[in-house]
């Protein structure tokens, strides 16, 4: 009982996030979750890029889906240029944000900053770390942060929407302004390898408990990167989904516990082979 993600079907405003291109996306998403946790209903979706109409500097195609736009503190209907050309087209889940997620329901893109950042600073050590230990060799695993945006729901207009929710017996269901978060999709056995305390699961590969170790060492002791969860991809990349940050400065949203949360993570971890004897430590 699926959809092909056309007309009528689940929507997503465009997302509150943007990434590092100051790219927005928003979806279009299945009407039964795939996945049921304790805490999370998982859909399957597409996303698209989107920039709001009040960014665009060409004229606006009507022929293309109307969607909301903040203008002060309400939205209100207007018809957006969304870009949904075959391009940009990625497969992704949608899934309802926790309290971890963000501190409350932010639609002007100003509190939810902290989740840009996050991303951007996780790919930023990737490609610092890849330098550190010479990841270029083929026998050497990588490490990848899918892109997340945060979002609202649009629309939910499709009957199926209830019946599938009542049949099936979900404990939660999608309403209407819900905020959601939009994932590119990770395919493969999904694990979490590192808790936010710094705990290491059994099957967390050593790349990733030293790749923790350097986010502290190249931040000069300022974060540390931590709570990987993700699937290994062709046996040959480590894809996560967006980390948790602890910072002196706590600037990465609800998980970011600070200089304790700094501790905490070091007083789990034990160094392995990977990590540098030069490497800081708190």
């Amino acid at each position: 009982m699926g959809n092909n993600y056309s007309d009528g079907t689940n929507y997503t405003y465009h997302s509150i996030s943007c990434d590092e291109m100051d790219i927005c996306r928003w979806a279009s998403f299945e009407y039964y979750p795939f996945k049921c946790g304790r805490k999370r209903l998982v859909y399957k979706g597409i996303s698209f890029e989107s920039k709001r109409i009040y960014e665009m500097k060409v004229p606006v195609d009507k022929t293309l889906h109307d969607k909301g736009i903040k203008t002060k503190n309400k939205w209100k209907k207007s018809t957006d240029n969304m870009h949904s050309s075959y391009w940009s087209k990625r497969k992704c889940v949608v899934k309802k944000a926790t309290k971890n997620d963000v501190k409350m329901r932010d639609k002007s893109n100003t509190e939810s900053q902290w989740f840009r950042k996050m991303f951007i600073k996780g790919n930023d050590n990737i490609s610092l770390f890849r330098k550190e230990l010479n990841m270029d060799t083929k026998n050497r695993i990588g490490i990848a942060f899918a892109k997340s945006y945060l979002a609202q729901i649009d629309s939910m207009p499709s009957v199926w929407n209830p019946i599938c929710y009542y049949c099936c017996r979900y404990k939660s269901r999608f309403r209407m302004d819900n905020t959601v978060l939009i994932e590119d999709r990770i395919e493969g056995s999904f694990s979490h390898f590192i808790l936010v305390d710094g705990t290491l699961e059994d099957d967390c590969p050593p790349i990733l408990n030293a790749f923790l170790h350097f986010t502290y060492h190249q931040s000069e002791g300022q974060l540390v990167m931590c709570d990987f969860q993700g699937a290994v991809e062709n046996n040959k990349i480590l894809h996560l989904t967006v980390p948790s940050v602890h910072s002196i400065d706590r600037l990465f949203g609800p998980k970011d516990q600070g200089e304790d949360g700094i501790k905490e993570v070091f007083s789990n971890h034990k160094c392995n082979e990977l990590c540098r004897k030069d490497w800081m430590k708190p």
